[in-house]
This record gives C-alpha cells, sequence and structure tokens, in this order.
C-alpha cells in the first residue's frame, strides 16, 4: 500500500466523515449490556422505597430467601455487617469559608430510615429474572411514613422537615462567589433595574438504553470484573474498589460495551453496581446481572437541574450592564451523587454573566437537601442554568427600556478586542467574537425579515414570537487523558483512549485524527475503549471533554509516533535525520526524489532485528495534560407561533452558529449540537419531572407522564460553524461542543415564546411552557 497522500487528506482535520460504528448500532449488531446473558448467570431485581420519608420498622425476607430458584437476599442490615463502605461523592465544591460540604453516609441498602422513593432498601438475586421479581414481592417491609419536603426553597424554610437530623437548616453547601460590595454600589446608581424569578425545572434524562450492570468475582486471584452501562470506568472503578469493596484498584476491572446515551445521568457510581459485585463473590464467583427497567429509572436515576433564582440586573441609561446579582438555591435530594452538589453552586457559577460585558458580578447559592431523588451533572451541569439567568433576564431588560433584544446584546457582547476577558466570576476567556457570531446567527436567521413573518401569523390567528440564546460555557471535563497507539504484526493498529463514548463518535473521529496525523488508512485502525485494562487511566465522558482532551491525548501520541517513525525512515534511507522530512507519502530525503512510504516505515519498525538499537518501536502511550479550560460560546435564535386560544408552540426556525475553535468532523460535531438542542428544547416546553409535595410521590414516572420530544416537535435546526477564534489551550485548537445546545436553547424558545406573547402582556412563563402554562398565563395576562 502506498496510500499514504490519500489517506492524510482523506481523514484531515474538517473532514466530514461519516461515522463508522452508525452500521453497527442501527443495524442491531452493537453490544449492550443487556445482550450479554452467559450460562449460569444469575438475576437480580431491587425492592425499593414506596416512601419518600419514612423510619424502617423491620424488614422481613425469609419468604423471599426460601422461594424457588432464590439465591440470595440482601438486605441494609447484611451491609452494614459486612463492613462495606457506602456510595462515595467527589464533589469538588465548598462552602463560602472554604470548608467542606456536608457529606452523608449512602448505604447500599437503606438501614433504619428511607428518604426518596426508589431508595433500594433489598437485593434479590434468583436463577431467573422471573424469579427474582416474584420473591421481591415476598420481601416484607414495614414503614413508618415521616414529614416530607420536596422542593428547594422549602427545605430551606426554618420550619421545614428534616432531611437529616444533623442538619436542620437542610444546608449541604453554602457557595458565593464575586463581589457582592461592587454589585450593590452598581445598583444604587443604575438608571435601570430588572428582577426575575426563575425555575429551572428537574429533568432526567431517559437516555435510550436503560442503566444496568453485571458484577462477577474470580476466586482464583481474588478479582472483580463490574460491566455496566457508564460513561466513566476509571473513576468509578477507584472509588467503588477504595471507597465500597475496600480492595486494590487493580483487583478490580471495570468495563463497558457500547452504551446507549449518558448525558450525565450514567458518570456517578449507583448501589447497584456494587451490590452485583457483592452478591456475585457471596455466590462463590456465580455471575449476577442487573438490568434497571423504565420505571425504576425514573425513580433511581439521577435528576438534573431543579434550581430556583432570583437574578437581577443593572443597566446604565444608554442600556449597558453594569452588574448582575443571583440568589439561587438547588435541589440535591438526600444524597450525593458523583458531584452533584458542584452543579448548582460551583457549576453554575463559572459562567455567570455569560457572553457580556458586565463589570460587577455575584453569585450566592444553597444547595438543599430534600426527599426527592437525588441530582447529578445532566447535560451542561450548571452552564445551561447560568446561560438561563443572563439570557432570560436581558430579555426583560430589554422590554423594560424599550430596545430590541437584538441590539441590547450588541450593546453589551464581548469582541476580539475584550480578549483575554476575565469575568467577574474570575474566569479567564482566552479568545472569542460573541458580538461577531451574533450578528452571524442573527443574519442566518434573516431577523430582519421577522416582522413581515409575524404579520402572517397574525392574520392567521397565531402568535409569531422570537428568540436569541447569546452562550458561552466551559468545556474541558477532568484535565488528563490517557492514549496508547500499538502497531500488530498483521498491519492492524490499536488505538485505545481513557476517554469513552456513549454513542458521541469517539469511533470515528479519535481514529480519524490518527489516520490523518500518520498517513494511514483509517480501516486499519481498531478503536479500545471502555476497559480499565486496557488504558491504566481515563477521564472517560464528561464536561464537553471528549476531543479536547481525548482528541488532544490522539494528537500528542501521534506527534511521538511520527518523530520515532522519522528516525526509522532515515535508517530505511541511509541518511541523517536532519536530511529526511516529512513528504506527501511519507518521508523523504531534502532535495531528492528517494522516498518511503509511512506503510514501509510501519512495516519495518516492526521488525527490531533489522533496526539499530538505538531506535525505538513505535508503540507509544502518554498522558496528556491540559493547559487550562475552554470556552465555547455561540448563539441560537428560535423561531415559534403560539396558538393564543389553546396555548400550543409550535418552533418553526432554529438557527445555530458556534465557536468550538477548530472543527475536526464537521458532522459529528453538527450531530452534537443538534442532539443538545433536542434536549434543551425538550426541557424548554415539556420535561419536567413532578412530585407530590405533600406525599413526595413521583406523579411523571412514566413515558405516559413525562414528555420526550419527537420528530415532528422539532424543526430543522440550521447549523454554522464560527472558526475565527481557536484556542490555544490545546493542540487541536478545539473546544467543546458536547453540552452547547443545552445551553442555548433553553432561553432561545423562552424568549421566542414569550416575545410572541408580549403583547398579550406576557413577561414570564415558567418552564415547561407546556401548552396548559402558556394558556395560563394569556389568562392571567388578561
Amino acid at each position: 500500500m502506498t496510500r499514504s497522500e490519500d489517506d492524510v487528506q482523506r481523514y484531515a482535520v474538517g473532514q466530514p466523515l461519516r461515522r463508522r460504528e452508525d452500521l453497527r448500532l442501527l443495524t442491531g449488531h452493537g453490544r449492550f449490556i443487556d445482550d450479554v446473558d452467559d450460562p449460569g448467570m444469575a438475576h437480580a431485581v431491587v425492592v425499593r422505597s414506596p416512601h419518600a420519608h419514612a423510619h424502617i420498622v423491620s424488614v422481613d425476607a425469609s419468604a423471599a430467601r426460601t422461594a424457588p430458584g432464590v439465591l440470595d437476599v440482601l438486605t441494609g442490615e447484611d451491609w452494614r455487617a459486612a463492613g462495606l463502605g457506602g456510595v462515595p461523592t467527589r464533589t469538588p465544591v465548598k462552602n463560602t469559608d472554604g470548608s467542606e460540604p456536608r457529606k452523608t453516609e449512602w448505604p447500599l441498602l437503606a438501614v433504619g430510615r428511607v428518604r426518596f422513593v426508589g431508595e433500594p432498601v433489598a437485593f434479590v438475586v434468583a436463577d431467573t429474572l422471573a424469579a427474582a421479581r416474584e420473591a421481591a414481592e415476598a420481601v416484607a417491609v414495614d414503614y413508618e411514613p415521616l414529614p416530607v419536603v420536596v422542593d428547594a426553597r422549602a427545605a430551606l424554610a426554618p420550619d421545614a422537615p428534616r432531611v437529616w437530623e444533623a442538619y436542620p437548616d437542610n444546608v449541604c453547601v453554602d457557595f458565593e462567589s464575586g463581589d457582592r460590595q461592587a454589585v450593590e454600589a452598581a445598583f444604587a446608581i443604575a438608571a435601570h433595574t430588572v428582577e426575575l424569578d426563575l425555575y429551572n425545572n428537574r429533568v432526567t434524562a431517559v437516555p435510550l438504553e436503560p442503566r444496568g450492570a453485571i458484577g462477577r468475582y474470580h476466586p482464583d486471584d481474588d478479582r472483580y470484573t463490574l460491566a455496566c452501562a457508564t460513561q466513566n470506568v476509571h473513576q468509578n472503578r477507584d472509588q467503588i474498589a477504595r471507597d465500597i469493596l475496600h480492595i486494590a484498584a487493580e483487583q478490580l476491572r471495570q468495563v463497558a460495551f457500547d452504551v446507549g446515551g449518558g448525558f450525565g445521568v450514567k458518570n456517578a457510581i449507583y448501589p447497584e453496581y456494587a451490590l452485583v459485585l457483592w452478591a456475585a463473590r457471596r455466590l462463590g464467583g456465580r455471575p449476577v446481572k442487573w438490568i434497571n427497567d423504565r420505571t425504576e429509572s425514573f425513580v433511581s436515576d439521577s435528576h438534573g437541574r431543579d434550581q430556583r433564582s432570583r437574578v437581577r440586573l443593572a443597566l446604565d441609561e444608554q442600556g449597558y450592564f453594569l452588574a448582575l446579582d443571583v440568589e439561587s438555591a438547588g435541589n440535591l435530594g438526600p444524597y450525593l451523587y458523583s458531584t452533584g452538589p458542584f452543579t448548582s453552586t460551583g457549576g453554575s457559577a463559572r459562567t455567570q454573566g455569560g457572553a457580556y460585558r458586565i463589570p460587577a458580578l455575584h453569585f450566592h447559592a444553597r444547595a438543599a437537601f430534600t426527599h426527592a431523588a437525588p441530582t447529578d451533572p445532566y447535560r451542561g451541569a450548571g452552564r445551561p442554568e447560568a446561560t438561563y439567568h443572563i439570557e432570560r433576564i436581558v430579555d426583560a431588560a430589554a422590554a423594560a427600556v424599550g430596545m430590541d433584544p437584538l441590539e441590547i446584546r450588541r450593546k453589551n457582547a464581548l469582541t476580539a478586542a475584550d480578549m483575554p476577558y476575565t469575568t467577574g466570576m474570575g474566569a479567564v476567556i482566552d479568545c472569542g467574537d460573541c458580538r461577531a457570531v451574533l450578528e452571524r446567527a442573527s443574519e442566518a436567521a434573516d431577523w430582519n425579515g421577522f416582522p413581515a413573518r409575524a404579520g402572517d401569523a397574525l392574520r392567521r390567528g397565531r402568535r409569531r414570537g422570537i428568540g436569541i440564546g447569546l452562550y458561552l460555557e466551559c468545556s474541558g471535563g477532568v484535565p488528563s487523558e490517557h492514549a496508547d497507539i500499538r502497531f500488530q504484526s498483521d498491519g492492524r493498529i490499536r488505538l485505545a483512549v481513557g476517554s469513552q463514548s456513549t454513542g458521541t463518535g469517539h469511533e470515528t473521529v479519535f481514529p480519524q485524527l490518527l489516520a490523518g496525523r500518520l498517513g494511514v488508512d483509517i480501516e486499519r485502525i481498531d478503536y479500545v475503549q471502555g476497559d480499565t485494562d486496557a488504558t491504566p487511566s481515563g477521564g472517560g465522558h464528561g464536561g464537553s471533554r471528549s476531543l479536547e482532551m481525548g482528541g488532544a491525548a490522539v494528537v500528542v501520541a501521534a506527534g511521538q509516533v511520527l518523530e520515532k517513525a522519522h528516525r526509522i525512515a532515515a535508517h530505511l534511507l541511509e541518511a541523517a535525520a536532519n536530511d529526511v522530512e516529512r513528504s506527501r507519502e511519507g518521508f523523504r530525503v531534502v532535495g531528492t526524489d528517494r522516498t518511503v512510504t509511512m506503510n514501509a516505515v510501519i512495516e519495518a519498525s516492526l521488525d527490531r532485528a533489522a533496526l539499530p538499537d538505538d531506535v525505538e518501536p513505535l508503540d507509544t502511550a502518554t498522558d496528556y495534560q491540559r493547559d487550562g479550560i475552554t470556552y465555547p460560546y455561540g448563539c441560537h435564535i428560535a423561531e415559534v407561533e403560539v396558538d393564543p386560544e389553546t396555548g400550543w408552540v409550535d418552533v418553526l426556525r432554529y438557527t445555530v452558529v458556534d465557536d468550538f475553535g477548530t472543527i475536526v468532523n464537521p458532522l459529528t460535531a453538527a450531530g452534537q449540537v443538534m442532539g443538545g438542542t433536542a434536549q434543551g428544547v425538550g426541557q424548554a416546553l415539556m420535561e419536567h419531572i413532578v412530585y407530590d409535595p405533600d406525599s413526595g410521590q413521583l406523579l411523571s414516572g412514566s413515558l405516559m407522564d413525562y414528555a420526550l420530544p419527537r420528530a415532528g416537535d422539532l424543526p430543522f435546526i440550521d447549523v454554522h460553524f464560527f472558526e475565527q477564534a481557536p484556542t490555544a489551550k490545546n493542540p487541536l485548537g478545539v473546544k467543546g461542543s458536547g453540552e452547547a445546545g443545552c445551553c442555548g436553547a433553553l432561553p432561545a424558545v423562552v424568549n421566542a415564546v414569550v416575545n410572541a406573547l408580549q403583547e398579550l402582556g406576557v413577561r414570564h412563563i415558567e418552564m415547561p411552557l407546556t401548552p396548559h402554562n402558556v394558556w395560563r398565563a394569556i389568562d392571567r395576562a388578561g
């Protein structure tokens, strides 16, 4: 093969390569956790609490233990007797005074008290799933119900029921950032001030594949293997081994097969993951499988958002922003998942103020314990919440001072001349031009043509609105990543990366980077992920980090391979290394036509006997460390029509312009934007986890009650990229794209609906903007 030149061009950065994995995944040839059904595998079912808060008087598992096919029944008392640890957290946030957040013990199975509907109480293992389900019904639990609180602000009230007796105020974290005094001084002199109460409604991810796990214990070498539908094998492996099983990390291998969606809900450790390992050991090594059904997922998966905020903005006479103040309360539930307390505090603080010059910022948030299900990062993890704060208050300010929403943003948006820019939250934005992106989006959306479209809608009895979501977020996640490149004797190249796909195109984009750098056919590259034995470390999937960290690690490792290949080429060409340069075919002697292809270099590298002792093999492993996080930004413009008689909202046009720095693969980047936008539109218009405030019962616990957007609810999403501001924070110049859609969509859609109804007197509608909620807002406005 001598296709180095063609392969370099075919797989170069910027090429829209179609995803390699799609054919396998879309034709039923994927391998998901529930596809694994080995001989002798036992099956497990979780007995869950039907109460949001109750004292456990007794748990009687005697009838279940003697039921046909039952192998084991585990309870909280068994957990305590075994000396295992509880579910750990790795939250990085601290209180304003620098102290640690209040942490709580989360047993694998409840002991003494349950604190949310769906909390695991017993774990039944049987020969078959049917036998386990039948035996689970025989576990008799005597509960004594206790008072309940499921709302964050209600939990912070002085007379609220206590979630934990040790914490009478129900506060987990009290967090503050920015300059309170500067903000108050700005408000004192402001010509205009506006204020809004905002609710970022509670949602859950509803990934296509529910969570599941298979636990194995290997008695011969005292090791465990955990296979689960997760997006973070390395960090979860370390925590399960250290904090729950109390073993060395090397004794636990964690793997993930194909993972059907994550969106943050599959980031954390859940009790079931440790329970299948514990049960497998008790059964002498027999594998134990547990799969969440959809109803269980609603009560036992982590939830997201659920943040209530009061937002204030101060402006001068010309409409320039002077100060932003946010007072917020986040709903944690009773326990701390992976980084749950961070989302509504430090996670929301980082990008307060968004894409604007605002001289003074202040953010104060308290994360409250409640009896709702625990929350954790959901696509965006604080950045959509922060964008919603600023973009809703900016539209309210435009209405208050009589300015066009586009014009007020033009006045205040950051430009290239402002860079680097340090925000009032201390974030240093290294590059960008938010005003330019705003202008491009308004042109692509035909902002100037909107009045004619609105007039046409009015003649049809509809109200048409247009809304902007100008966002700035941050990306990068865990600050290190591992990449490993190995060359096989059969000509195959093995690429292993610690980052992990949940259907996000890693199997295409990472090999694309390697193939383009080396000049080899991508079909020769076997991609490996989701296995702690294959990569010693990894940051997993989260924080829009995959390309920024995993891609950078691949590029760095490929560069090291090329350095070694250069020396091998010099040997093959019988020339000094300084006289050899990279060529379109591979390598050549400078000033001559003597060349050697990359494929020939790779073949020669495998014959160690033919190479000098000082020439290293091409195999390379690297641990990439980033210089700092990046700040993607962009603009979403939504155009809607509202039926004022019914409150029905149709999203008719949707335009996006994003700055993600260098675009490696425009197809996968656009796919990320569209997916995130769909989830944002879903939250804005229909998705909502609802609890009964008195009983704490989940009222939206199935797909009959929890609405997800369908194809007919979404218009064509017109995506454009602004590539004039690549970052220097990583060798690819990329910024994360995975969560941007959720950041821009929430305010763009809500702003558009409020804009449509402004003449009717509507000033704000809380998400989700269901037909009922929209109709009520119209009715209240008179």
